[in-house]
């Protein structure tokens, strides 16, 4: 382990303090839960990303596959970080760092690799960059409690070195993305996002009987396919933060006179939740838009198209 953190420590070797590196990751290129690929292909991906991003030209992607071959840039506590060499850098348009995860892992040259940060970098800047990936992926169980636990929001401010606790975190994660659920009733639709709501510290057991109670006293099947459970004025009381939850149910569920195939559980005491659901009228104008949805959407195209990630 000493010589993998010695490695990772060498690149900031003898080369003075580089000045701060602000806006360096952009959400757009935080990419959660991948699949396990080789390690070509996911320094492959970094650089289409870097490309689609305007911070390279096309060359760099084979610089960085070079750069991978002569010294791997596997640098020890489940981390690599793709990047080309200083001979490179004027195929480099402006800084800018890609970071994907994969929590199964993938072989890199006879290491385990779970968080993959690709770099491009301009003069002196990826120092900076550096030392803030060094911060967070300390060892072996730092960087894998980042992959597993981080969501996209702590990422984005620990590379781009804010405070993580200022950056407001989305009120939909994506673990609370629940696809091709089998047609249940609406009160049991209603207990499994309100079961996902507590487990996800939004709300406490008692705000369930307040989604139930609300649906009761007013169905909250909105038309268009989409219902929006959530609960009384009485049971705001139990809720601890904004929080929201999707789940699809492509062959509908019968509400009331309506059919349901999106269901978007809300837990809120504010008026947070406002902005996801101007995203959702947008998103959806007619019962054709909710089911093309439901039926072609991805976790992670709902995850970035709710959150206003795109």
């Amino acid at each position: 382990m000493k010589e993998h953190i010695s490695k990772f420590y060498n690149f900031l070797n003898g080369k003075g303090t580089s000045d701060p590196v602000d806006g360096i990751l952009e959400k757009k290129n935080i990419i959660l839960n991948c699949r396990t690929v080789t390690c070509e292909e996911a320094i492959k991906t970094c650089g289409r990303l870097m490309l689609e991003s305007g911070y390279i030209e096309e060359g760099y992607i084979q610089a960085m596959l070079d750069r991978d071959k002569s010294d791997s840039v596997a640098v020890g506590s489940h981390v690599a970080i793709p990047h080309s060499n200083s001979e490179s850098r004027a195929l480099v348009k402006k800084t800018g760092l890609i970071v994907m995860t994969y929590p199964d892992g993938i072989d890199w040259n006879g290491e385990r690799v779970r968080l993959v940060i690709g770099i491009a970098s301009k003069d002196e800047e990826h120092l900076e960059i550096l030392k803030r990936v060094a911060a967070i992926a300390a060892d072996e169980k730092a960087a894998d409690r980042l992959v597993d636990t981080a969501d996209l929001n702590t990422l984005y401010a620990c590379l781009n070195g804010l405070d993580v606790t200022k950056v407001d975190h989305p009120v939909l994660e994506k673990k609370n993305i629940i696809l091709g659920c089998q047609t249940v009733t609406p009160e049991e639709a209603i207990k499994a996002c309100g079961k996902l709501l507590v487990e996800s510290g939004y709300a406490s057991e008692g705000y369930i009987q307040g989604m139930l109670e609300r649906n009761a006293d007013f169905s909250v099947a909105i038309g268009s396919h989409v219902a929006i459970p959530h609960g009384t004025k009485d049971s705001l009381e139990f809720i601890r933060r904004t929080g929201v939850v999707v789940m699809t149910y492509p062959d509908g569920i019968q509400w009331d006179d309506k059919i349901v195939r999106l269901v978007i559980g809300i837990a809120s005491k504010g008026d947070e939740h406002l902005e996801l659901l101007k995203r959702l009228v947008e998103i959806i104008k007619s019962r054709e838009d909710t089911d093309a949805l439901v039926a072609d959407a991805t976790a992670e195209e709902l995850y970035r198209r709710l959150n206003g990630l795109t």
